[in-house]
């Protein structure tokens, strides 16, 4: 989420206290897995977990001895990843911060996570959608150390425009720059206007070699589902894996 956008920070706190019921939070377990083969996590790993939400992949990899920061802008999802971590007495730094705008202090990461659009493609009002994301990439490179490696979920374009042409999409969606912008209703009853930003394959893949990645692969996304094979319209995200050069 963004500093500037009140929209998205209403959804995370309207949505804070049900997000562990969602569907999609049932892959965690193998979510976990994938990410401790391909980063090759292990104790003493220094991670960043950008958009940690409530600490649903941040705890258990702190259980497991790795060196977990996660950061997010919703005071509400901080406190429920607080919770978590509390109850599995697992140590985790958790700072509210703005994810294109990451505190100078937090460097030297040997890898980072940011995933299910916990701060990625999420944009906020005025903001040109590329530059938001630009943004979001930049800063967790300027996290890592040389050689620290990154997975990052996306929206998948693909779909989004598969979707459009068909008339199966709820929201608006303006196909010059992927972009869709919806309608959401929370659980007070109020309404909130959201955009949310989807990319392409070589898209993505561009947009991190422009800010210094080295992209390794661009694969097939989803809830549970991330393979290592290329994604199709039929996929909800993308998958990003890159390295900071060393």
């Amino acid at each position: 989420m963004t500093t500037t956008d009140p929209g998205w920070r209403r959804f995370f706190a309207s949505a804070a206290a049900t997000y562990d019921q969602e569907p999609f939070t049932g892959a965690t377990t193998e979510e976990l897995a994938f990410l401790r083969s391909v980063l090759d996590l292990r104790p003493g790993t220094r991670l960043l977990d950008v958009g940690c939400g409530t600490g649903r992949h941040a705890v258990p990899l702190a259980q497991a001895g790795i060196e977990v920061t996660g950061v997010d802008l919703s005071p509400e999802m901080l406190e429920r990843a607080a919770a978590r971590a509390a109850r599995a007495g697992a140590e985790v730094a958790l700072l509210p911060a703005d994810a294109r705008q990451l505190p100078g202090a937090l460097v030297g990461f040997d890898a980072a996570i940011c995933l299910c659009e916990g701060a990625f493609c999420l944009v906020a009002d005025g903001v040109e959608p590329i530059d938001h994301d630009r943004s979001i990439l930049r800063s967790i490179h300027d996290a890592l150390r040389p050689g620290g490696r990154l997975v990052l979920t996306a929206l998948n374009a693909g779909r989004l425009l598969t979707a459009w042409r068909a008339g199966e999409v709820t929201g608006e969606v303006d196909p010059m720059t992927c972009t869709e912008t919806s309608e959401y209703r929370l659980a007070d009853g109020s309404t909130v206007t959201l955009r949310e930003h989807y990319h392409l394959p070589d898209g993505l893949r561009t947009l991190a070699i422009s800010i210094g990645f080295e992209v390794e692969a661009v694969w097939a996304g989803g809830a549970g589902d991330w393979r290592r094979e290329p994604p199709s319209v039929n996929d909800v995200e993308l998958l990003l894996l890159a390295r900071r050069p060393g």
